[in-house]
């Protein structure tokens, strides 16, 4: 396809180990940003945020995928049916930012009326996101390189450009005024394997916590991702166990509560994750 500025490894780019990459970046706890040395993930993890690449090959890779699985002097790389069912649902999301369901690598949702298909990936400092509209022929792509706010820039670019290319409006849901008497049931500490969520409450609202474990960190032989303080979310209207994120470097971020078969709040989702309740 003719991708010759993207790889897992540096070393797979034009000028090697020493290739012209933009350096990712974090937010210190005093304010200043930092460079973030490496970027580099592990094999299981290069589908969420290892590939290295540019805004003009993600946008060659988008013009393929909006065409009929052919490239420039290509008889064909794949058959069109091919890529239009990668872009039919094989699950359906809940409450999630990522998309109303997945496909085959695309998160598929509707955005004003109109079906969408898109991926995003982040690695320590690292951000992307590119986003296909299939009726109208549009593509955009937003590569940042500053946490924690990138994620907040990537959308906002997305949502400009859509707006002013094809005409499309993309807001978040209006979450509901706080109800002090429904956080008992929620607050608490969930985590995976890897990272820990925390949600706590207070008089004027819920908010949520993002970190690594500490024993994941002192075990890391790489540098790893800063956390992310404690941010202000909402519930939705609903069933009332659907979130969003109302602050901070994850806003627009959705999630949801699952409860066993007593009611009693298991587990939350948060980016396509499920944390596991370890505590009140």
């Amino acid at each position: 396809m003719g991708l010759s500025r993207t790889g897992f490894d540096a070393g797979d780019l034009p000028g090697g180990p020493a290739a012209n990459i933009a350096a990712g970046h974090n937010l210190d706890e005093d304010g200043t940003l930092t460079v973030s040395r490496g970027w580099a993930v592990g094999r299981g993890d290069r589908p969420g945020g290892g590939l290295v690449s540019s805004v003009a090959e993600q946008l060659r890779w988008a013009r393929f995928h909006l065409g009929d699985g052919r490239t420039e002097g290509s008889a064909g790389v794949l058959p069109a049916e091919r890529l239009l069912r990668m872009r039919q649902p094989t699950v359906e999301l809940r409450g999630s930012a990522l998309g109303d369901a997945f496909g085959i690598c695309w998160f598929l949702r509707e955005v004003d009326g109109v079906a969408t298909a898109g991926h995003g990936g982040s690695t320590n400092g690292q951000f992307a996101e590119l986003l296909i509209v299939p009726e109208r022929d549009f593509a955009v792509v937003v590569l940042s390189n500053s946490a924690p706010n990138s994620i907040l820039f990537n959308q906002a670019v997305v949502r400009r450009v859509l707006e002013t290319g094809p005409g499309l409006v993309d807001r978040d849901p209006e979450p509901l005024p706080y109800d002090p008497a429904r956080a008992p049931e929620i607050v608490g500490r969930y985590d995976n394997d890897a990272i820990a969520v925390v949600i706590a409450a207070d008089a004027t609202g819920l908010t949520l916590e993002v970190g690594i474990k500490p024993e994941i960190r002192a075990g890391s032989e790489g540098e790893m991702p800063a956390d992310y303080p404690p941010e202000s979310i909402g519930l939705l209207p609903g069933d009332g166990d659907e979130y969003i994120v109302t602050s901070g470097g994850l806003r627009g971020q959705r999630g949801f509560f699952t409860r066993d078969t007593t009611g009693t709040v298991v587990a939350v989702d948060l980016a396509g994750r499920l944390f596991g309740r370890v505590a009140p």
